[in-house]
């Protein structure tokens, strides 16, 4: 049982897990920094890449060093490579 928990830690450290609940509510595990706020536009870096989110009235609810909440109206996610 502790190996199962071991490699699942393992890749939660090389990807990003984000959630989306309908088109109001995103949550972002694996962040590693916000570079860019609005209430239309959020860039954030993740353990995955840079994440683009478009939408309005963007507002962070919740962050922690390694996670992100997000409430509006999200209109679109991207992966910036």
């Amino acid at each position: 049982m502790g190996k199962i928990a071991d490699i699942e830690k393992k890749l939660l450290v090389r990807y990003s897990l984000i959630t989306l609940v309908g088109n109001s509510e995103l949550m972002v595990e694996g962040l590693r920094g916000i570079l860019d706020y609005s209430a239309d536009t959020l860039r954030i870096n993740t353990v995955s890449g840079i994440l683009l989110i478009m939408g309005a009235g963007l507002e962070i609810t919740s962050l922690t060093a390694e996670e992100l909440s997000v409430k509006g109206k999200i209109i679109s996610l991207e992966f910036c490579i």
